[in-house]
């Protein structure tokens, strides 16, 4: 007779239903994060605002939601996961805010909060109702590495899905079919009719049609052409009358034809450098400069990705000999082709995709692929007469970095002003100069003639210039673009309000609450009360490393959003692993038996990564090296941490969320220029280092 016990079925679905949950949840969360970030064009600190909102309502859901039949909930969320995702192509029709206009940040709260509510409930109760029904110690600690192996698959079926072009509401569907999955408690084989049918449903892009639907009811009255999926969320075709425009995340970012542009992005270049005979152009498509070059000029144009250009009449595109389909940070990191000119043309500054193009890295890759005698120009959306503080620092930060590159830099100025950098220029831009040049080569242009030349470089404005471009300005951390948000913010009638919210006086004032409410908690029991706060500390640090993560991973690669779910999944992994060891160390015969050293491992893992992202790592493998530990750090922090809380299950997992949310808030500071980047890194290993020792000193 077998020794073994037969295997308890209602522990084996409760641990898979643990792992649905990690699946389900870290699906939905990216697909709705990319449906926010394209609503809202693009945005980091939107994308911010919406990992705050998911960890409120979710940690609201796990403290008030127990006990309930989880098959229950996981059906509600099968109707509601495609169901509530409508309300991000609807509300900015309900709200009469016209295609290309920016959403203002309260319709953008107004939606995330209708949207996530109920999804995060059911999310929150989920996790409570699973761990209360599972049997013995460590409830917390095996739901919660049950549902980190989850969100692990969930990351990287996400990953593949997108990085194959696949679209946002069809892979909604196929999510509402496994929480059907989840639900039914029937043979297996009813369920592996609805997964093969639900996996039918994603290759044939089932959802397709409904959402060109919605974005033809998001568009009118234009018309609505085609959508793409790609590194900014979202690309959108629109045409009204002659003009076809292109719309990222519903903000448009360029024109067919828009000729007028063109002509002063080629144009200053070339009066500079009119011998050139090999050129690159980033953001300078040929519908715009094309016309106006030579024919003996070799030209290149650098589209950001294959998607972009589906979307275009062919007329309108370069041949394949002249187009480079590749992101233009890796492209100039890699080539070995030498230009006499790189013609940058940058937008408004609203991410840290667009941050990009203007770092000191970047330029230093267009210097390296430069001919001896080469220039670049760089334009940048400005406007005649005095800068507000904003648009100062960005155009300010810009000129600093390309005198510390280039030993000659000019710069005309204008709606756009342009900097014409090299190490030869061998011509002064002034008005008489320019014009001669422009008489030498013949140019025939009813728009860019002398009387343009003489407006854009009079003494008047080039003085006023030089005086705003010499003034000193506040620099920001690796990771900081809040001149250009508060740009951005500003154009909604208020001056950037986000720092007057989100500040180190109202963070230490949430912090304190939240750490009032864990002391209520735990019933004023010192020891209980140190366990919450070290899971505090982990769902803080864990969660701001994440997110840094996130954005260092725009910054360098520029493909956050097709990276998202593997991104979130390595870091539920390391949660795994991590909550594995928390919720079986006590039982390994050879370890030394101690509640607590889990969480002291935890304390000695965040201060090293918090150290190593201080160095400011510029590789990707690197950064998700550091999101894997930090998962892991976070995972044995908790379990360790939450074992004398069984009773309460939902208690450790809420007050997790709330130190993430904390984290989010603390991410948003960093991106918008409220909190020093480094400080906040040394304010962590400092309570790391705290933590560990008050951790010490209670196991005597």
């Amino acid at each position: 007779m077998s020794l073994l016990q037969k295997p308890d079925p209602r522990r084996l679905e409760l641990i898979s239903g643990a792992f649905y949950l990690g699946l389900i949840s870290l699906s939905i969360q990216v697909s709705y994060a990319r449906l926010a970030v394209g609503f809202a064009g693009g945005n980091e600190v939107y994308l911010s605002l919406f990992f705050f909102f998911w960890l409120f309502f979710t940690s609201t859901g796990a403290f008030f939601i127990k006990k309930v039949n989880p098959s229950r909930l996981f059906l509600i969320l099968a109707f509601l996961t495609p169901v509530s995702a409508l309300v991000f192509f609807l509300s900015p029709r309900i709200a009469g805010i016209i295609p290309g206009q920016l959403i203002p940040p309260f319709i953008y709260t107004i939606t995330i909060i209708i949207t996530l509510l109920p999804i995060c409930l059911i999310n929150g109760g989920l996790f409570s109702s699973i761990a209360s029904n599972i049997k013995g110690s460590g409830r917390s600690g095996r739901t919660y590495w049950g549902e980190a192996f989850g969100a692990l698959i969930g990351g990287v079926i996400t990953t593949i899905y997108y990085v194959s072009g696949g679209r946002d509401y069809s892979f909604l569907i196929f999510i509402a079919f496994v929480c059907l999955i989840a639900f039914i408690r029937t043979k297996a084989s009813i369920k592996a009719i609805v997964f093969i049918a639900c996996i039918m449903l994603l290759v044939f892009g089932a959802g397709d049609p409904l959402e060109n639907l919605l974005l033809k009811i998001r568009f009118r009255p234009y018309i609505f052409l085609k959508s793409v999926s790609g590194r900014l969320v979202r690309y959108d075709s629109i045409k009204t009358k002659r003009i076809t425009s292109l719309y990222s995340g519903g903000i448009k970012i360029a024109d067919f034809p828009d000729e007028i542009t063109g002509q002063e992005l080629f144009y200053w270049p070339y009066l500079v450098k009119p011998d050139m005979s090999n050129i690159a152009l980033v953001r300078a498509e040929s519908h715009m400069v094309d016309r106006f070059i030579p024919s003996h000029i070799k030209r290149l144009y650098i589209y950001p990705e294959r998607s972009w250009r589906e979307l275009i009449k062919p007329e309108y595109l370069p041949s394949d000999d002249n187009c480079q389909v590749n992101d233009p940070v890796v492209f100039f990191r890699e080539t070995r082709d030498r230009f006499d000119a790189i013609i940058l043309n940058l937008g408004p500054l609203l991410s840290l995709y667009d941050y990009r193009l203007e770092t000191r890295r970047f330029f230093g890759f267009c210097k390296d692929k430069l001919t001896g005698d080469g220039v670049l120009s760089v334009s940048v959306s400005a406007y005649d007469g005095l800068w507000c503080d904003d648009l100062k620092q960005r155009l300010v930060s810009i000129y600093n970095i390309l005198k510390d590159n280039f030993i000659n830099v000019y710069f005309i100025p204008g709606q756009k002003i342009t900097f014409i950098c090299g190490d030869n220029i061998d011509i002064a831009l002034t008005s008489e100069e320019l014009i001669n040049r422009y008489n030498t080569l013949q140019i025939d242009s009813p728009y860019f003639n002398p009387a343009l030349i003489r407006s854009r470089t009079n003494p008047f404005k080039t003085n006023q210039v030089q005086a705003q471009l010499n003034q000193p300005v506040r620099m920001t951390g690796p990771l900081s673009i809040g001149y250009g948000l508060s740009y951005y913010f500003s154009q909604f009638g208020f001056k950037y309000n986000l720092k007057r919210i989100i500040n180190l006086p109202v963070l230490t004032i949430i912090t304190v609450i939240i750490l009032f409410l864990i002391l209520m908690s735990s019933g004023f029991h010192g020891k209980k009360f140190l366990q919450l706060l070290n899971i505090f500390y982990f769902g803080v640090t864990s969660f701001i490393l994440e997110i840094i993560v996130l954005f260092y991973t725009q910054l360098l690669g520029g493909y956050l959003y097709i990276a998202l779910g593997i991104i979130l999944g390595l870091f539920m992994i390391g949660m795994a692993l991590g909550a594995f060891l928390g919720t079986h160390y006590n039982k390994h015969p050879v370890l030394p038996k101690n509640k607590y050293n889990g969480s002291l491992v935890a304390c000695v893992l965040f201060v090293l990564l918090s150290g190593l992202l201080l160095l400011t790592p510029g590789r990707e493998w690197i950064l998700l090296m550091i999101v894997t530990m930090a998962g892991f750090a976070g995972g044995l922090g908790f379990t360790s941490s939450s074992k004398p809380f069984d009773t309460k299950p939902g208690l450790p997992y809420a007050v997790d969320l709330g130190g993430a949310m904390i984290g989010t808030l603390a991410g948003l500071a960093i991106l918008i220029s409220a909190l020093p980047f480094r400080s906040v890194f040394y304010i962590i290993c400092l309570l790391g280092v705290v933590l560990f020792a008050t951790n010490r000193w209670a196991r005597k």
